[in-house]
C-alpha cells in the first residue's frame, strides 16, 4: 500500500492541519537559499532527468521544485520515493520475506519508478538521496534489480537509465576528500549509470536528515505490504512539516522565485545542455 501523504496542491483537503495562509512564516531567508541552491544543481546535474527523492531526508527538495515546475511545460517528472532501509542484515535483501517485497514492489509501480516504467521511460531517472555510507541507494538499486528479475524484465534496459546525485556535505576538494562512490562493491550492477555528487551546506544536510519534522512516518520493511493504518496518526511534528512543505511550494510558484532558481541554474557550466537551457527558458518564461 501506497504511504499516505497529503497532496499540497489541494488545499481543501488540508483543513485545519495546517495554519492559514500568511499567519506564520516557517521559512527562514537563509534556508530558502539553501533549498533554493542545492535544488538548481540538483537540477542542473540531472541533465533533463527525470528526479526520484529517495527517502524521507530530501523531501523538502521535493514540495520546493513542485512548486517550481509547477505548470511547466516538459519539466522534469518528480518523485517522492517513501523508502527506508539503510543497512539490510548481513543476507542483503534477497532474505527479506516474499510477501513484503510484494508490497513494495506494488508500492514502486503505484509511484511509477517500477522497474518496468524505468526500463520504458524516454527520460532517465535520477535517484537523489543524502549518501552517508551509500547503504540506502545500495539497497534501492538491488531491489529494483530483484523486481527486474521477478518480473521477467531486462535490467540492462533498466539500468542504463538510471543515475544518482548523491547529496553530501561541501568540504575542501582535495585528492585525500572520501568520495563514496569509490568504496563500493555492488556498482556492478549499473555499470552504465552516471554518478555524481551534489555539493551542500553540511548545516543543512544534517538539519535535514537528523532534526527536520517529516510530513510522512518512516516506510521500513515492517510497514511494506500494511493497510496503512498506522498513518492515520497525525503528530504535531507532521502538521509542522506539513506547514513547511506547503510554504515550500508556494514559495517556488512565486514569480521572482523561480527567476533566482531559473538564474542559478543559467549561470552552471550546465547550460551548456540543449535540454537545460529549453528548460531554464520555459522557466523564466513563466
Amino acid at each position: 500500500m501506497k504511504p499516505f501523504r497529503w497532496t499540497i496542491t489541494k488545499r481543501e483537503q488540508l483543513g485545519t492541519l495546517i495554519d492559514k495562509p500568511g499567519s506564520i512564516n516557517l521559512i527562514r531567508r537563509d534556508f530558502l537559499s539553501d533549498i533554493r541552491e542545492v535544488s538548481a544543481r540538483i537540477v542542473a546535474l540531472g541533465e533533463d532527468s527525470d528526479l526520484a527523492f529517495i527517502g524521507r531526508t530530501p523531501e523538502n527538495f521535493f514540495d520546493y521544485l513542485s512548486g517550481v515546475f509547477s505548470n511547466v511545460d516538459e519539466a522534469p517528472a518528480l518523485h517522492l520515493v517513501h523508502f527506508s532501509l539503510r543497512w539490510s542484515g548481513p543476507k542483503g535483501v534477497r532474505s527479506i520475506e516474499s510477501k513484503t517485497l510484494n508490497g513494495f514492489f506494488d508500492y514502486l509501480v503505484d509511484e511509477g519508478v517500477d522497474a518496468t516504467s524505468i526500463s520504458q521511460s524516454a527520460k532517465p531517472l535520477a535517484l537523489v538521496d543524502f549518501v552517508a555510507s551509500g547503504g540506502t541507494i545500495n539497497n534501492f538499486v538491488e531491489l529494483s534489480r530483484s523486481q527486474a528479475e521477478r518480473y521477467g524484465i531486462d535490467w540492462n534496459a533498466v539500468q542504463r537509465r538510471l543515475r544518482i546525485l548523491g547529496l553530501r556535505a561541501r568540504t575542501h576538494n582535495s585528492p585525500n576528500t572520501w568520495r563514496w562512490e569509490q568504496h563500493q562493491d555492488w556498482l556492478h550492477l549499473i555499470p552504465d549509470a552516471t554518478i555524481k555528487n551534489v555539493s551542500a551546506p553540511a548545516h543543512l544536510l544534517y538539519h535535514l536528515a537528523n532534526d527536520q519534522p517529516k510530513v510522512t512516518h518512516s516506510f521500513h520493511p515492517g510497514r511494506w505490504g500494511g493497510d496503512g493504518t498506522d498513518d492515520h496518526h497525525v503528530t504535531d511534528e507532521q502538521k509542522q512539516a506539513l506547514g513547511l512543505a506547503v510554504q515550500l511550494f508556494d514559495a517556488g510558484r512565486d514569480r521572482k522565485e523561480r527567476l533566482q532558481f531559473a538564474s542559478l541554474i543559467a549561470n552552471s557550466q550546465e547550460m551548456r545542455q540543449a535540454a537545460t537551457r529549453r528548460l531554464v527558458s520555459r522557466l523564466k518564461g513563466k
